[in-house]
């Protein structure tokens, strides 16, 4: 049986909203649309995950990449947290701190970014 996680679901040209989803491959897809990409580690054991394929597939652009300067994530993104293998819910605190960091620009608490 599948549990539910705590995320984070940044969609282009909106503020990042939290929600609780199951914890599976099928879930992640819908959310971001297509095969996922995951390997973006920020900070606080926090990862994000894409749309690999968001580039090709034309996908509106939504927020510069956080670890490329020169790249921009394409498409709807996750942020989830994870235990050595497996994805885990966000804290409270890390929800807080990536709500703001992805803030729109010119948002209440956003990173200006």
């Amino acid at each position: 049986m599948d549990q539910k996680i705590n995320i984070l679901i940044v969609e282009p040209g909106k503020e990042p909203r939290p929600a609780a989803v199951e914890d599976t491959l099928e879930a992640f897809q819908q959310i971001v649309g297509g095969p996922i990409e995951a390997g973006c580690y920020l900070p606080q054991r926090v990862m994000l995950i894409c749309n690999g394929e968001g580039k090709n597939m034309n996908l509106p652009p939504n927020r510069p990449n956080p670890t490329d300067s020169g790249d921009t994530i394409c498409g709807t993104f996750l942020l989830c947290s994870f235990e050595g293998e497996r994805f885990a819910s966000l804290s409270p605190a890390q929800q807080t701190q990536f709500q703001a960091y992805f803030a729109l620009p010119g948002s209440e608490g956003g990173s200006g970014q």
